[in-house]
C-alpha cells in the first residue's frame, strides 16, 4: 500500500468571528418575551422561566423545586397524558429546577407550534399534581438519592455545600434522601401555586419569528397571571470551621479515593466571568489543564481531573474533583494544592493564553447552533439579567485575556488556603498521608 498519492491536508482558515443573533424584547401583559429570529428553522424551542430556583427553598422543603419540576410531567389530568400529547405535536418536554431558576418548555415543529403551546400553558398553570404522582416520583428521586450516594464521586460532590455554607447552599440542589421523602404532596402544591400557577415569568422564543406570532403565544402562556411573587434570595452564610481543613468519609476497603477540593466563590454578578472561568479552565478545566498534565500525564493518578466554578445568583462554589488510586491520595491533594498556589505565583505562559482562548472561543459557532442552545443561552440572559449582547461580550472578554489579567484573577478568585478538601475513601490506609501533608486538620466520618 502507497500513500504516495494521497493529497496534502489544505491549510486552516482563519477563525470566523461569531456573534450571537440579535435579541428582541417585548412586554405582554404582566410578562416579558425574549425572542431570537432564525429565519427558515423548522423548529420552535420555547421556554418559560421563573423565579422559583432551589436557592429560595425553605431548608425543611429542600428539593421541592426539583420534586415540582417532575412533577408537573404528569400533565393537567395527573394520568401520563402529557407525553403522548406532545408526541401528536411531534413535541419534547422540558423541565428543570437550578439554584436560580424553574424552567419549563418544548421543542416544537412550528407548523404545530399553536396547539403545543396550549398544551403548554395548561400544563404549567394547572397540573393535576395528583397525590399518587407526587408521591411516586417523590419515592423514585429518593431512591435515585441514595443510588447516587453509593458513588464514591457523587457523595464527595454532594458533601461539598455543607462544608462550604450554611442555610439553604449547604443542601444539595435536590435535597437530601430524608429531607425529600418528608416533603408531603400539598407542599409541591402549595409552591406550584405561590411560585408558578400565577406568575408570569418570562417566555423564551427562538426559531422563524416571520411565521411566529409570539405575542399571541405569550398572551396564551400568560393569560390569568398577576405580578406574581417576590424574588426570593438565598440564605448563603459561612459553614463553621477554619480552613483549610480536610474531611474524609470512610470507605473501608475502598482501593480509589474520590477527591473534591473546594472553595466558596463571589456571587455571579460579582465575577468578571471570562477571567474567573478562564482561570478554572487553565488549573483544570481544559483537557491541557495544568491538573491533567501533572495528575494524569506525568504521575498517572487518575484518568482526568476537573476544576469549575459553579456561580450562583447569592454566591458560589470553586471546586477541583478527581478520583485516584488509593495509595495516591494524600499526594495528589498536595499537587493539587501546589498547583494552584503556582498559577497565583506564576501566571501563565503564552500557550495556556492561547489554549484558553481557542477553547472558549473556536466552538461558539457550533455550541449554538441549534434552537435548543440559543434558548438555553438566553435562559441564563434572563436568570442573571445580563445584556442581550451577553455571549459577544464573553467572545470578546476571551479574545482580551492577557497574561497579566489572567495572573492578577487567579490571585483574586483561587484561595488554597481556604480550601476544604473532601476525601471518600478508606480512612485507615488515606488518614496518615494526609496529616503528614499538613493541609490542616483531618477529620474522619462515616460515609
Amino acid at each position: 500500500m502507497t500513500v504516495d498519492n494521497l493529497a496534502a491536508r489544505p491549510p486552516l482558515a482563519d477563525r470566523a468571528p461569531y456573534h450571537f443573533p440579535e435579541v428582541h424584547r417585548s412586554a405582554v401583559g404582566p410578562g416579558q418575551v425574549v425572542a431570537v429570529d432564525l429565519p427558515g428553522h423548522p423548529l420552535v424551542a420555547l421556554r418559560l422561566v421563573h423565579d422559583a430556583g432551589a436557592a429560595a427553598e425553605p431548608l425543611d422543603s429542600a428539593g421541592v423545586a426539583q420534586l415540582t419540576a417532575e412533577s408537573m410531567r404528569g400533565g393537567e389530568h395527573g394520568d401520563g397524558e402529557l407525553v403522548p400529547e406532545l408526541e401528536r405535536h411531534g413535541a419534547v418536554w422540558n423541565s428543570s429546577a437550578t439554584w436560580d431558576s424553574f424552567v419549563t418548555g418544548i421543542d416544537v415543529p412550528v407548523n404545530r407550534l399553536a396547539d403545543a403551546t396550549a398544551l403548554l400553558a395548561r400544563t404549567v398553570r394547572h397540573p393535576a399534581l395528583r397525590a399518587d404522582d407526587v408521591t411516586r416520583r417523590r419515592d423514585q428521586l429518593v431512591e435515585q438519592l441514595r443510588i447516587e450516594a453509593a458513588w464514591a464521586d457523587a457523595l464527595a460532590a454532594r458533601m461539598v455545600g455543607g462544608e462550604l455554607y450554611s442555610g439553604r447552599f449547604s443542601v444539595p440542589r435536590s435535597g437530601t434522601p430524608e429531607g425529600l421523602a418528608r416533603i408531603t404532596p400539598d407542599v409541591v402544591s402549595a409552591y406550584h401555586a405561590e411560585r408558578i400557577a400565577t406568575a408570569p415569568g418570562t417566555l423564551i422564543v427562538v426559531g422563524d419569528l416571520g411565521r411566529i406570532d409570539a405575542e399571541a403565544l405569550a398572551g396564551d402562556v400568560f393569560a390569568g397571571c398577576g405580578t406574581g411573587p417576590a424574588p426570593l434570595g438565598a440564605d448563603a452564610g459561612p459553614a463553621a470551621g477554619s480552613t483549610p481543613r480536610i474531611v474524609v468519609a470512610d470507605r473501608p476497603g475502598s482501593v480509589q479515593s474520590a477527591l473534591v477540593l473546594a472553595h466558596r466563590a463571589p456571587a455571579r454578578g460579582a465575577a468578571d466571568v471570562p477571567l474567573i472561568y478562564a482561570v478554572s479552565d487553565v488549573l483544570g478545566g481544559m483537557f491541557t489543564s495544568r491538573l491533567s498534565l501533572e495528575l494524569r500525564e506525568r504521575r498517572g493518578y487518575t484518568y482526568g481531573v476537573n476544576s469549575r466554578f459553579d456561580l450562583r445568583r447569592d454566591g458560589g462554589v470553586f471546586a477541583t474533583a478527581c478520583q485516584v488510586a488509593t495509595g495516591d491520595t494524600a499526594d495528589a491533594v498536595a499537587v493539587t494544592v501546589a498547583e494552584t498556589k503556582r498559577l497565583i505565583a506564576d501566571g501563565v505562559d503564552d500557550a495556556e493564553l492561547e489554549a484558553v482562548r481557542t477553547h472558549n472561543v473556536s466552538g461558539l459557532p457550533v455550541t449554538y447552533a441549534t434552537p435548543q442552545a440559543i434558548a438555553e443561552a438566553l435562559v441564563n440572559i434572563v436568570v442573571y439579567d445580563l445584556p442581550d449582547d451577553h455571549v459577544d461580550r464573553m467572545r470578546a472578554g476571551y479574545e482580551a485575556l492577557t497574561a497579566g489579567a489572567m495572573r492578577e484573577a487567579a490571585a483574586a478568585y483561587l484561595h488554597p488556603d481556604d480550601l476544604v478538601t473532601i476525601v471518600v475513601g478508606d480512612a485507615a490506609q488515606v488518614t496518615p498521608g494526609l496529616e503528614q501533608a499538613g493541609l490542616g486538620p483531618v477529620t474522619v466520618r462515616e460515609a
